[in-house]
């Protein structure tokens, strides 16, 4: 019979019940409408006057909004253009212009050299000029492209005029509205948990959360903290850090976070909000080590899930020597993808951590872990598509998880639910936080429209590339801990089934199987297909791997048979591993140890090693348990003591691993101490080495840079005739690739080429030129010459004594682009002791279309690049050296146009193929205008004490128009976040094609 105090405590139950359903709608409620608040956009418009031709790089390339009068009565010429016309064009010709042109009494419009409209200029002819998202009108004609604008010319001053609202959709700050929405979000969810909380003390299990001594140091702790601390000043890049940096740089003046370098810079809503914490961090310093923190802090912490709360909850009674293996394993992962600003350490101490809180509730039966799991997975799965792989454990656990539901009478089903969701929908807090939905639905059609958006299907690629040991992305570093996780999987999950893995709890253990099979499903429909991925993997795998090495340690695989196999398999899969280089990214590369070659020792590959000998083992342990077998001696088909545990084979390896990677850029570092390492600027940033140079000691590779303002002055003059063949000086160079100027204008500053031959072959030697004393020091610039080449050709330089004798003969890098490249020499290493040097090319190519051109030698005469370019001053970043630039502001991409800088920074000859996006219409890229405008002039740079390397590119920019005679106007609009938004591309044009 029930009493008043069990009816009380009833309706208090249920009371509590329906708050925390109530509290669970109203977060859910007010996410939703959190996407959909207005926000306060920001405008610009330029007035122009039409007095003067003005620049006007508009990014995105095609207006919001353009109206222009146009006086079409007066005399022929060009009335309007929005992009160069002729003899004011930069580097590029810009596609997609509108031009409106008088002629012969007929006043035509052409956009992208399509006509669109045609009619006499009668005496009071006025042209209407209007376009905007649904197209251009000009007078009576229409269509649904819009003009690219990268400046607005005219050759009639006075004669028309001209307002242009540029794109800033993506420049908005949240509404008061939204704020409030938010607000009220969050704390509804914060309060649900608190009444979760309240009630899971009288209905959940009390079990320990974290072991006793938990928060003492250990001596692991101690190695894992050290490796993660110096890799964090001598170790390497990581492919996106200069991207990522650049965004974070740039944030400041353009208004949010946007791709920058492609896609007109559309923000990476509904990811990325870990941006902003970047952002705040970057405005203290820009510093390398500085910026890597937060991934190092998030290693340690994932470091803490895993050995303070994951492990205990997979294996039985770890013993110290798990915990060293798993220090090994994590810093295998860790080291190689994760110490930078990819998002990866956010997705790896999140799903973690959602791990942790699952088996947190299904342990005691609580809720509370379930909620916080949820608002922990949505956070972590917006900071990357990959990190939806937070919500994987709980699918993995749905059944305990549905379980633990229905015993929990004290919230029911509708209880349950909206815990699910309230605390779901804080994810779209995080997605949502800086744009509205239709904005964020519009930067993620530009994305997919452009691309790469690549299919499912397609993750053959991101393998395939990860074997490849000709790239990067197929290094070394990668391959260990990929490949010994996914045989780590596999081994574990036969053993699962077979109930043959002692130590592991089965229940845990399976679902982290089921979940690490999972994360690669979600990998493949990832819309990119790199290997740096998988560094999102770094905590599943690391615990994969280590639940293998456990059990095994603990008598799985036992038998001799068994443990044969399970060795051969790990001697293959470390010989698949280390069959590739050490490589690392862009400078991080610089001579490190086996950075360009499979690591040997006396010629002997390690990898050809490791599987030969584990091989050996193994068929040593199949025939002694053969012999044993076939005499029934005691303790038949039992492996014998000398034959290894898998589990330390694989333990060495991953520990063989971060030595070698460690230890390579440390060498890098003292082997280069005299110029730029990433490890010796870091030194130099953290007061703990010298100051390289006059940009002070934080300013990474720029410290060590040196510029050539003046290729002239540095020319050699010849002591000796030259002999040529089939070659002409100062003539016959093809049209579009005259040499650089001076060269090929006088004979002080001569060029010779082979084109046009009418031998079509030849064969040119310079004469002797006297090397100043002192050019084999290790101060003095090297030797460079200039060449173009296209066919089968041939350029090299000998080096000689002072009487002709030949000391060395050195190649020029093969190039067939038809460019005029620098090619460098040093006589320090490449001939000693030479006192002269001369030029040969040949041309043996006898089909006539091979060309090959050359210039004099000249020593180049130096001064410090700030010197030129003061550190202050805005300059175009490349994605592949801005993290190693950290003084340089990138050009600014705010009010609607790219800023008009003097200086592009770009990557060096062997790197300048990676960053065509910037460049291209079609990818969006930023620098698409300035080069429309602009005539680029590379401005040589060179690497104190690393003669021949070149790092970072310098071209100068040279307006034939500048930007001037506008008038800038400033507003703010309100945008409701579900108005209809225009597309950013044309629906039937290439980007930037109008």
């Amino acid at each position: 019979m029930p009493t008043p105090d069990s009816d009380a405590s009833a309706r208090r139950q249920a009371g509590h019940r329906w708050l925390i359903i109530g509290l669970g709608l109203v977060s859910a409620l007010t996410a939703v409408l959190f996407t959909v608040a207005p926000v306060n956009t920001e405008t610009t418009t330029y007035r122009w006057d039409g007095a003067q031709d003005t620049a006007l790089p508009l990014y995105p390339y095609h207006p919001a909004r353009l109206d222009a009068t146009v006086r079409c009565a007066g005399p022929d010429g060009l009335l309007l253009a929005t992009t160069p016309p002729e003899g004011k064009q930069g580097a590029e010709r810009a596609a997609g212009g509108l031009e409106v042109r008088a002629a012969d009494g007929i006043v035509s419009a052409k956009l992208g050299g399509t006509e669109l409209f045609r009619q006499p200029a009668g005496g009071d002819c006025h042209l209407k000029v209007h376009a905007d998202g649904e197209g251009t009108t000009v007078g009576t004609g229409k269509t649904a492209g819009r003009p690219t604008v990268t400046g607005l010319y005219t050759e009639h001053p006075g004669t028309v005029s001209a307002q242009i609202e540029p794109d800033t959709r993506w420049v908005s700050t949240a509404s008061a509205a939204k704020i409030a929405l938010g607000v009220v979000s969050v704390l509804a969810v914060l309060a649900m948990i608190v009444l979760l909380v309240r009630r899971d003390r009288a209905a959940a299990r009390r079990v320990r959360l974290l072991p006793r001594r938990a928060w003492v140091p250990r001596p692991a702790d101690l190695v894992v903290t050290g490796v993660l601390g110096v890799w964090s000043v001598v170790g390497a890049l990581t492919v996106d850090d200069g991207y990522i940096s650049t965004m974070l740089r740039a944030r400041g003046t353009s208004g949010f976070t946007g791709n920058y370098f492609r896609w007109f810079n559309a923000p990476e809503a509904p990811w990325g909000w870990y941006y902003e914490l970047y952002a705040l961090l970057g405005r203290v310093t820009p510093a390398m080590v500085w910026m890597r923190l937060p991934s190092v802090l998030l290693g340690l912490a994932s470091w803490f899930l895993i050995d303070r709360v994951v492990l205990p909850r997979l294996v039985n009674r770890p013993a110290r020597w798990t915990r060293w293996a798993t220090a090994a394993l994590f810093l295998a992962w860790y080291v190689a993808f994760d110490v930078g600003l990819r998002p990866e350490p956010w997705i790896v101490f999140g799903s973690l951590a959602v791990f942790a809180l699952v088996e947190r509730a299904l342990a005691t039966g609580a809720v509370t872990p379930v909620a916080i799991g949820l608002a922990v997975a949505g956070a972590t799965a917006t900071t990357n598509p990959l990190g939806i792989a937070a919500f994987l454990p709980f699918i993995a656990g749905a059944r305990p998880l549905a379980r633990l539901a229905r015993r929990r009478g004290d919230l029911r089903v509708p209880g349950a639910i909206a815990v699910v969701v309230g605390a779901g929908a804080s994810a779209l807090l995080t997605a949502f936080y800086d744009q509205p939905l239709t904005a964020v639905l519009e930067s993620t059609a530009v994305r997919q429209k452009i691309g790469p958006d690549l299919p499912w299907q397609a993750e053959i690629n991101r393998y395939a590339t990860l074997l490849d040991p000709s790239v990067v992305e197929g290094a070394l570093n990668r391959r260990v801990p990929v490949l010994l996780m996914l045989l780590a999987m596999a081994l574990t999950a036969v053993l699962l089934i077979w109930r043959r893995a002692p130590g592991l709890a089965v229940g845990p253990a399976r679902r982290m199987v089921v979940i690490s099979v999972l994360c690669l499903v979600v990998l493949a429909f990832t819309p990119t297909k790199w290997t740096h991925h998988f560094g999102a993997l770094a905590g599943f795998g690391t615990v994969v791997i280590a639940m293998l090495v456990h059990t095994v340690a603990r008598g799985a695989l036992a038998s001799v048979w068994e443990r044969a196999a399970a060795l051969g398999l790990v001697a293959a899969t470390t010989w698949l591993a280390w069959s590739a280089p050490n490589w690392w990214w862009m400078q991080s590369d610089y001579d490190v140890r086996w950075g360009d070659t499979v690591p040997t020792v006396k010629g002997v590959r390690l990898a050809d090693l490791a599987l030969w000998a584990g091989l050996a083992v193994a068929l040593a342990g199949v025939v002694a348990g053969a012999w044993q077998t076939a005499k029934r001696r005691d303790g038949a088909g039992r492996a014998p003591r000398w034959l290894p545990r898998t589990s330390w084979v694989i333990v060495a390896v991953a520990a063989a691993t971060v030595a070698v990677e460690v230890v390579g850029q440390a060498q890098a570092v003292k082997v280069r101490w005299g110029t730029y390492s990433v490890g010796r600027s870091n030194l130099a940033s953290l007061g703990l080495a010298a100051s390289a140079g006059k940009a002070g000691n934080s300013c990474g590779v720029e410290d060590w840079l040196d510029v050539e303002p003046d290729i002239a002055a540095g020319v050699l003059r010849p002591s000796t005739p030259a002999s040529a063949d089939g070659f002409a000086m100062n003539t016959a160079f093809p049209p579009d690739a005259p040499p650089r100027a001076p060269f090929g204008s006088d004979p002080e500053h001569p060029a010779w080429s082979s084109y046009g031959a009418p031998s079509r072959t030849g064969t040119f030697v310079s004469g002797w030129y006297d090397l100043p004393a002192g050019t084999g020091s290790p101060d003095s610039p090297p030797v460079v010459i200039s060449r173009a080449a296209h066919g089968k050709v041939q350029v090299s330089v000998e080096f000689a004594k002072a009487d002709g004798t030949v000391l060395a003969t050195a190649k020029a890098k093969a190039d067939d682009t038809g460019k005029w490249l620098d090619a460098r020499f040093d006589p320090r290493w490449q001939a000693p002791g030479a006192q002269r040097v001369r030029v040969v090319a040949r041309d043996e190519d006898p089909s006539g279309s091979g060309w090959v051109g050359v210039t004099a030698p000249r020593i180049p005469r130096l001064t410090p690049l700030t010197n030129v370019i003061p550190v202050n001053e805005p300059v175009t970043l490349d994605w592949t050296n801005a993290f190693v630039l950290p003084c340089r502001t990138p050009a600014s991409l705010s009010d609607g146009i790219v800023q008009p800088v003097r200086y592009r920074f770009a990557p060096g000859q062997d790197a300048q193929s990676l960053v065509g996006v910037s460049y291209s219409a079609d990818a969006g890229g930023p620098y698409v205008p300035l080069y429309a405008d602009a005539k680029a002039t590379e401005v040589p740079t060179y690497l104190r004490g690393d003669k021949v390397r070149e790092p970072v590119a310098v071209f100068r920019f040279d307006y034939p128009v500048a930007m001037r005679g506008l008038t800038v106007e400033h507003g703010t609009r309100s945008t409701s976040g579900l108005a209809k938004q225009t597309a950013v591309l044309d629906p039937d044009a290439a980007p930037g094609g109008g």
